[in-house]
């Protein structure tokens, strides 16, 4: 059974509104006298900020092993002397009486980690039931965005397809292609995302002085999430190039477009590298 979608007259009023204002912007920022300078301010503004935020977040990635480092260097260096100055035999006692006491205590542990994780999601549970409406639908859409980025990037719930796997479109021979299977992929995809981005910008600022709170709600959003959509990019990538890696097993299908010759360890250790990278990508700042 057919079922026919009818407009009312106001919507149909407000959907020629918005593609009114929209043709305006349109007109407005794709001119031939401000083509080569948005060219050029898109790529400048969009290349930088990629740029920043892979170093922010390498940089900041590597503070924290270095913090972590340093604790357990601490801490190795203490036990160390420990031994060297109470005797081998009286700290491993002491040791071995600490494991076992903890071996002891770990269903304890377990527990109140288990009630802890409750309580944590409880609060989380409420405070979203504090929030408005408006408030939810915006975490709710977040949430979506992020799922189906996450899912398109890395190629669905097997993790065959997705952005790596582009190259397939190239064909088979040029399957697992070092460009496409690496951090360059993304690289090039967060600048094209920056890049709408900023494109929504510049046509925003060209709709009319009075328009539509549709365009409000919606370069708002966008402008909100872009980070997040970012991230879901990055992470989808990770795990496709993760699982491609197979370090579970002896093998994996191995990279193509290397100038020279490399052993398997050396090919899932790069497939494991990138996605590593991918990952601290995807994290915040």
């Amino acid at each position: 059974m057919k079922q026919t979608f009818t407009l009312s007259k106001q919507q149909e009023n407000t959907l020629e509104q918005i593609y009114r204002e929209l043709l305006i912007s349109l007109k407005k920022t794709w001119t031939e006298e401000n083509m080569f300078e948005l060219v050029c301010f898109i790529t400048k503004e969009c290349g930088h900020q990629t740029i920043t935020s892979k170093k922010d977040k390498t940089v900041n990635f590597f503070k924290g092993v270095e913090k972590v480092g340093g604790k357990a260097f601490s801490s190795t260096k203490g036990k160390f002397y420990a031994y060297k100055n109470n005797g081998f035999g009286n700290e491993l006692i002491s040791d071995t009486k600490k494991i076992n006491d903890f071996i002891k205590a770990t269903p304890d542990k377990v527990k109140k980690f288990s009630k802890k994780s409750k309580l944590n999601f409880e609060k989380l549970n409420n405070d979203f039931l504090k929030k408005s409406k408006k408030e939810k639908l915006n975490l709710m859409a977040s949430g979506v965005m992020s799922i189906l980025i996450f899912y398109a990037s890395a190629g669905g719930e097997d993790f065959e397809g997705g952005i790596p796997d582009l190259d397939l479109e190239l064909g088979i021979g040029y399957h697992r292609n070092i460009f496409s299977h690496s951090i360059f992929s993304g690289l090039i995809i967060e600048f094209l995302m920056r890049s709408g981005v900023e494109i929504i910008n510049k046509s925003y600022s060209n709709l009319p002085a009075y328009h539509h709170y549709f365009w409000d709600k919606t370069n708002r959003f966008i402008n909100n999430n872009k980070n997040l959509a970012i991230g879901s990019m990055w992470a989808g990538i990770s795990v496709h190039l993760i699982q491609d890696a197979g370090l579970n097993h002896a093998t994996t299908k191995p990279y193509t477009g290397v100038p020279f010759e490399m052993s398997m360890d050396a090919h899932q250790g790069l497939f494991a590298a990138n996605g590593t990278a991918s990952a601290i990508f995807a994290g915040r700042k």
